[in-house]
């Protein structure tokens, strides 16, 4: 089954654009996510889903010599539902970091939250295709 999710590209510096989707979570309150292909790993701001995410556990010391070597602080929790378009996630295991610095960078230019970022893992699991011209991310689930 394919899945359209509209994308928004918001311009926060002069040919500096990022692209946005939109999810719920627990059906009831809404986030922004930023689309990040470079991001090996989807993960959300941890003030961001506080609320309502559970089972949080302190992520292990990661011997990997990548980018994700140099992230701390760092756990993993369990978000009860959530929702892109017509896509619903039950029991989504998901790694949870501040994003506050991403959040400090958005205030500046906009007036977005940002609840967390999409990153390669998510999009390579639902065969993501991202259409720039009619601004949608395809999935396949």
């Amino acid at each position: 089954m394919q899945i359209e999710i509209p994308i928004e590209i918001i311009e926060l510096e002069e040919n500096s654009y990022h692209l946005m989707i939109e999810g719920a979570f627990n059906e009831e309150l809404k986030g922004n996510l930023i689309i990040d292909t470079g991001a090996s790993k989807t993960v959300f701001d941890s003030s961001f889903v506080s609320a309502f995410v559970t089972d949080i556990e302190e992520l292990e010391e990661n011997d990997s010599s990548g980018i994700n070597a140099t992230i701390t602080n760092a756990r993993t929790g369990i978000i009860p539902h959530i929702a892109f378009s017509t896509l619903k996630l039950e029991h989504y295991e998901c790694l949870l970091l501040d994003l506050s610095h991403v959040n400090q960078v958005y205030q500046k230019y906009t007036d977005r939250q940002i609840a967390g970022l999409v990153g390669s893992d998510f999009l390579l699991k639902y065969k993501a295709v991202i259409d720039y011209e009619q601004k949608t991310l395809t999935l396949i689930q």
